[in-house]
């Protein structure tokens, strides 16, 4: 898709059918960047598709299931949406919900599911980063080297 300023990217048209609010982005993207995100990407019913199987896998409440089904009613007009969110997002919202608010056993479902997230996310962080034995510092060169890099520049000259 060619944006306005000509860069090829991937643009989304975010509506939040939660809140009412909107937001138009373009991420300039190329070639295989572009198919990774469209393949990657999940719009607001099947992150609730996905939220739904999730409680049912901590054994969520009843009522937790009803919020959702509820959503989940409410957004299969987004069924073929090309509108992209997180599911970190999409819990954050329900959290905010009045229903949500004044139903402790909705509320504690779904920051457990935050929380899983969490853990999830910090798991993979301390898997990327380096191991601790080995040495990431910058060590500075001795001086020897810029006094043997110099009598070589000296030599060429």
């Amino acid at each position: 898709m060619q944006g306005i300023s000509g860069i090829t990217g991937y643009s989304l048209l975010h509506v939040d059918y939660l809140t009412g609010f909107m937001l138009y982005v373009t991420i300039p993207c190329s070639g295989s960047m572009s198919a990774f995100i469209r393949e990657f990407t999940m719009n607001l019913y099947e992150q609730l598709l996905t939220v739904r199987e999730r409680l049912e896998n901590i054994g969520a409440h009843d009522d937790s299931m009803d919020l959702v089904e509820q959503l989940i009613k409410k957004a299969e007009s987004t069924k073929n949406d090309r509108t992209s969110i997180s599911q970190v997002q999409v819990l954050r919202h329900m959290l905010r919900m009045p229903g949500t608010l004044d139903n402790y056993n909705v509320y504690n479902d779904l920051q457990e599911l935050i929380s899983e997230r969490d853990e999830t996310e910090i798991a993979a962080k301390e898997d990327a980063a380096p191991a601790a034995y080995v040495d990431t510092e910058r060590h500075p060169k001795p001086k020897s080297f810029y006094k043997a890099r110099k009598e070589k520049e000296k030599k060429k000259s």
